[in-house]
């Protein structure tokens, strides 16, 4: 079937937070800043930027002030889990 997207199986809420159990939930704690989510990601803060500025990681984040605010469980989950992006 042309044009049909064949998607995997949607990971568990389990399966987004099991690397972060062993200690290395320290590291990157529930509350991330773009530096901190670049790091996970293995990602330029300017990328995070952008995918902010695009709405790309819209519920994930808060803004106070200068400082932005993204639930890493919430981003994962919209990262792995979430629709495709065009």
């Amino acid at each position: 079937m042309a044009g049909k997207i064949n998607r995997k199986k949607m990971l568990t809420q389990g399966e987004l937070t099991a690397p972060f159990t062993d200690g290395t939930g320290d590291r990157f704690p529930v509350i991330l800043s773009v530096q901190g989510l670049s790091e996970l990601l293995g990602l330029s803060p300017k990328t995070i930027y952008d995918w902010i500025s695009k709405g790309r990681l819209d519920g994930t984040f808060r803004k106070r002030g200068k400082h932005i605010f993204l639930w890493r469980d919430k981003v994962l989950e919209l990262l792995f889990n979430g629709k495709d992006w065009k």
